[in-house]
């Protein structure tokens, strides 16, 4: 086959232009992140035209017993998991519904940030902003809290489209069981 080095070749170049222009999408990505942080007044232009999720029916439910004596758990939605997990699909624009949980004794420094639709720059300087694993082991400490559950959870807070139901369908449920298994009393949102 004469033409198999040509075709092998032109393949190689096929992937290479995918792979290039799938990494030009996350720069493009944070770069617009960095631009957003730096004028605010374009966020307020994004978010007009933004689709937003209001939810109506989940009802206040407000701790049955004292703080500390209380189970917490941190949950984000800033993209953060342990360095040897599989990262957040940044390719898709629609954003990725899965979740991330890593044991709550993780050090920061085992953690890395995949997510495009903000700047990390003061994440990266201090993990704890995005996740306070820190200041709530110091609460612990404290004798402000009553324990720490095993294991922390981290979505990907760009999430839009059909993306959007398999969140609240199915992703969101599993990590309420998982708190309800691990006899959780409160979670610490810390969203992006």
């Amino acid at each position: 086959m004469p033409y198999a080095p040509f075709f092998l070749c032109f393949f190689a170049k096929v992937l290479i232009f995918f792979a290039v222009m799938g990494k030009f999408k996350r720069l493009k990505n944070q770069t617009l992140a960095k631009v957003y942080t730096k004028i605010p007044s374009l966020v307020d232009l994004y978010a007009k035209g933004a689709e937003l999720v209001v939810n109506t029916t989940t009802p206040f439910s407000p701790l049955n017993k004292p703080l500390e004596r209380c189970r917490l758990v941190l949950v984000t939605t800033g993209g953060i998991h342990a360095r040897n997990q599989k990262p957040f699909d940044m390719s898709d624009k629609k954003g990725d519904p899965s979740y991330r949980e890593f044991p709550s004794d993780i050090g920061v420094e085992q953690l890395t940030i995949t997510h495009d639709y903000y700047n990390h720059a003061d994440a990266l300087a201090d993990p704890n902003l995005v996740l306070p694993i820190e200041p709530l082991r110091q609460l612990l400490h404290q004798g402000m809290i009553g324990s720490i559950g095993p294991r922390f959870f981290s979505f990907m807070g760009h999430v839009t489209g059909e993306h959007l139901k398999i969140l609240t369908d199915t992703t969101a449920p599993e990590v309420a069981a998982a708190l309800i298994a691990d006899e959780v009393d409160a979670a610490f949102l810390t969203p992006t």
